[in-house]
């Protein structure tokens, strides 16, 4: 097997390249494998090599490891999905990495010894407007926060939950509500205020943050988390329980929080605007969304001990 690593050296404000490149440099001698590296050089490279190198060697077993944050993860699922010679690996690098955090002993994916003595296990995918996500989609006040959170950490030296932290203090002050219509699996509309829909494989957003907290990642099923429009009240009041997973036994949870797990979901906005949409943690338009589980759809390379 050949095990590429695909670097973002901007990651963690250059902690893939100041700080993992070394540990990969090691690892790979130390275990004696077969391996490249590639540095991305913009937006959308992470994508375009690991799809290419797909094409160009379907004779060769192909393990790609994300080096860098959810978004560098997403490039690559999106190069490699629909190639069964290629695995994904992801080694954190940067600020939130929430998709690891679903597994146990999620430290054990900073080991890169452990990363390449890992094996793959089939897992799902969210299909939307003819992309893939592999973690979380977001709209309303995840999506403002991490479009918040970008500018914190160009003027501060927050990163993780901190800066996730500091991007819900500046959002919760405006305390929007985005209007929206939901059209469910079973053809029920939901039209509403809302202040958040988080549509989910993984269980984490925002560094740490358990908002879809009954998600697994290969159970076939999306896991959908729609809070109507909440006070600043009962904002703060459910906060700490989003952050934990607990949210949904909170009593005030029944009057503004609905969870569902399901196939599929179509959402689109009432006004004419387009919708802002969180993927992976990556910022996108879309005049409507449809997003569809597809079961079992990559091979992700869970490492050794994580099991």
């Amino acid at each position: 097997m050949k095990h590429i690593f695909i670097l973002n050296p901007a990651a963690g404000k250059g902690m893939a390249e100041r700080v993992v490149l070394p540990k990969i440099l090691k690892a790979v001698k130390e275990t004696d494998v077969s391996y490249e590296i590639h540095r991305t050089m913009n937006v959308g490279d992470a994508e375009h090599f690991s799809r290419n190198r797909c094409i160009a060697h379907p004779e060769e077993d192909l393990r790609f490891y994300a080096v860098g944050g959810d978004g560098t993860l997403n490039e690559v699922v999106n190069g490699i999905v629909g190639f069964d010679h290629a695995e994904l690996a992801f080694l954190p690098a940067g600020s939130g990495n929430d998709f690891a955090r679903v597994f146990a002993n999620p430290q054990y994916f900073t080991d890169i010894v452990r990363q390449i003595k890992g094996s793959a296990k089939p897992i799902d995918l969210l299909r939307y407007n003819e992309r893939y996500c592999v973690n979380m989609i977001n709209i309303g006040l995840d999506c403002e926060v991490v479009d918040e959170v970008v500018s914190l950490k160009k003027m501060t030296p927050l990163s993780g939950s901190m800066a996730y932290l500091a991007g819900i203090a500046v959002v919760f002050m405006g305390n929007r509500g985005f209007e929206l219509s939901l059209t469910m699996e079973d053809g029920s509309t939901l039209s509403d205020e809302f202040t958040l829909v988080a549509i989910a494989n993984g269980a984490y957003c925002g560094g740490g943050f358990k908002g879809a907290t009954n998600a697994v990642i290969d159970d076939g099923l999306l896991d959908i988390n729609i809070v109507k429009k909440l006070s600043r009240h009962a904002f703060l009041a459910l906060l700490p329980h989003y952050k934990k997973g607990t949210h949904l036994q909170q009593k005030i949870a029944q009057k503004f929080i609905s969870y569902h797990q399901c196939h599929s979901i179509s959402i689109r906005p009432t006004g004419i605007e387009p919708i802002k949409i969180c993927v992976d943690g990556e910022i996108e338009f879309a005049k409507e969304i449809t997003v569809t589980i597809v079961s079992k759809a990559i091979r992700f390379s869970v490492p050794e001990g994580c099991e």
